[in-house]
């Protein structure tokens, strides 16, 4: 069972399912080979995503009059458009990434068994999340790609071209390519599940380290442990450093398929046309939920860092408090957070429960209005 995972088998599945979108890194010690192979399929994968970015914008371009099969192809193009755009962020933040996950896998390998433990109740805690998550993604593509079986349309996507796609190899080379695109956009989720899962790791070392503070006995231990502190909240500024691009860019193409989907959703459209814009709909607000979770449990461990050492039985029983105890108490009341101005407000649970109550209010909206466009 998933939940019997070790930490190294927890890392080697997501390395695993990282592979389309190249977004684990290689590490220093990759041999040239393996670079121009990282290389190549990087480029490759990004290209081919792009190539099918563009038709579904031409297809949007085409319908602007109308409604119904504008909001099809932009929600189509707003969803595809995050596997480039991600995977660029992540060739950005590239030597960042690949320093985080060898730390992370460094210092796993090394855990003691307290640590250890902790880690595999960390996994317990969201790892049927993430599985399902994964899962979920492969089984869309899958339905994706056997679409044209079942519905009446050529292609897995909904996409225009500006020449004849019906001859041969035409036709085929374009379904080819559409289903290698949809294949790819199995990575989307990974990305985010590769951010939580660090993020879950610096919440865990944080946690670890308030039981030391509280079970500090001198000042050498304290020093120790302030050092500890110290290194922790410089990884976890590079983590938000190299993820909050990522994540906003998940809160916004959230946004769009939610505002397009809903047309459909509250329309008087057959179910069974609705029914791929609500599993869309709730298989994004899954993702921003998997990051919004571990961003909010980062922010309390943050704050639980200074409760911890304010209820150490050896601060109470000191003479006059150590201004650096003052200090790292002070700090600890500023927590980590994730944002990006004028676009992500603090990702929390209060702002995923903010946005889930917003979407309703919009459907509800959206409802009413279409009864008197149509009355």
């Amino acid at each position: 069972m998933i939940f019997k995972a070790t930490p190294e088998f927890t890392i080697a599945f997501t390395k695993f399912t990282s592979i389309l979108g190249s977004s684990w890194p290689h590490y220093q010690g990759a041999s040239k080979f393996q670079l121009i192979v990282f290389t190549i399929k990087w480029w490759f994968f990004w290209i081919m995503s792009i190539i099918a970015f563009l038709p579904m914008c031409y297809a949007a371009y085409n319908n602007t009059n109308n409604i119904l099969s504008f909001t099809k192809s932009l929600c189509d193009a707003a969803n595809c458009s995050q596997a480039f755009i991600k995977m660029f962020l992540c060739k950005i933040h590239f030597r960042k990434l690949q320093f985080l996950f060898c730390e992370m896998e460094g210092h796993v390998a090394q855990a003691e068994n307290n640590e250890r433990e902790l880690f595999i109740n960390y996994i317990k805690r969201c790892g049927r999340l993430h599985v399902t998550i994964m899962m979920s993604a492969v089984f869309a593509a899958f339905v994706i790609i056997i679409s044209p079986l079942s519905v009446p349309q050529p292609f897995p996507n909904i996409a225009e071209y500006p020449f004849p796609v019906d001859g041969h190899p035409t036709f085929e080379i374009i379904y080819l390519q559409q289903s290698i695109a949809t294949i790819h956009c199995m990575s989307i989720p990974v990305f985010d599940c590769q951010i939580a899962m660090l993020l879950w790791y610096a919440s865990a070392r944080l946690e670890l380290l308030g039981e030391e503070f509280q079970n500090v006995t001198s000042n050498f231990q304290f020093i120790e442990c302030v050092r500890k502190h110290q290194y922790l909240l410089w990884l976890i500024e590079e983590i938000i450093t190299s993820s909050r691009h990522i994540l906003a860019t998940t809160v916004v193409m959230c946004t769009i398929a939610v505002i397009t989907s809903g047309v459909h959703i509250v329309g008087n459209e057959p179910v069974a046309d609705k029914v791929p814009f609500v599993v869309l709909s709730m298989g994004l607000s899954a993702v921003l939920y998997l990051c919004a979770w571990p961003s909010e449990h980062l922010s309390q461990m943050c704050e639980n860092i200074g409760i911890a050492l304010y209820n150490s039985p050896w601060v109470k029983n000191s003479k006059e408090l150590n201004k650096s105890i003052l200090i790292v108490i002070q700090r600890s009341q500023k927590p980590a957070t994730i944002e990006v101005s004028g676009v992500l407000p603090v990702l929390s649970l209060p702002y995923y429960a903010t946005f889930l109550s917003k979407t309703f209010s919009y459907f509800t909206t959206l409802r009413v209005m279409l009864d008197k466009m149509e009355g």
